[in-house]
């Protein structure tokens, strides 16, 4: 009994060394989950937190959470934060953009990773996927 334990446990060892090099080589950020075809739309789904600086989205978030108002302003009309007469009106905002100066660049081109849309958004989550 003891040789077929330890029979299995060599087994499982060599096999999980030999696949161990194929599952380091899958890029998290490039791993594909998903193909769906729509009349002449393709919407490609893809792991996407890659680059991402999770900091700073965790304090966008506080800071949206804490002021839901200015959340709703920014999700219709993203481009506000580049406007100065604007986030001087908002310390908080203010402060964020101080810790996180490019930030808002990553606002303007990616507010799906930042803000959720609400009635009057001009963008939507979904159109970062999808290629026509």
């Amino acid at each position: 009994m003891k040789i077929f334990v330890y029979a299995i446990c060599v087994t499982t060892i060599i096999a999980a060394l030999a696949f161990y090099p194929a599952l380091a080589q899958e890029s998290s950020s490039s791993a594909v989950l998903g193909v769906v075809q729509n009349g002449n739309r393709t919407i490609i789904f893809e792991r996407s937190n890659a680059g991402l600086n999770l900091d700073k989205l965790g304090a966008f978030g506080q800071l949206t959470a804490s002021d839901p108002a200015l959340a709703r302003k920014l999700a219709r009309n993203p481009s506000l934060v580049n406007d100065e007469g604007f986030v001087n009106q908002h310390p908080a905002l203010q402060q964020y953009f101080e810790k996180f100066p490019d930030a808002r660049e990553d606002i303007v081109a990616h507010p799906g990773n930042f803000l959720t849309p609400v009635s009057g958004s001009s963008w939507s989550r979904a159109a970062a996927g999808m290629q026509d």
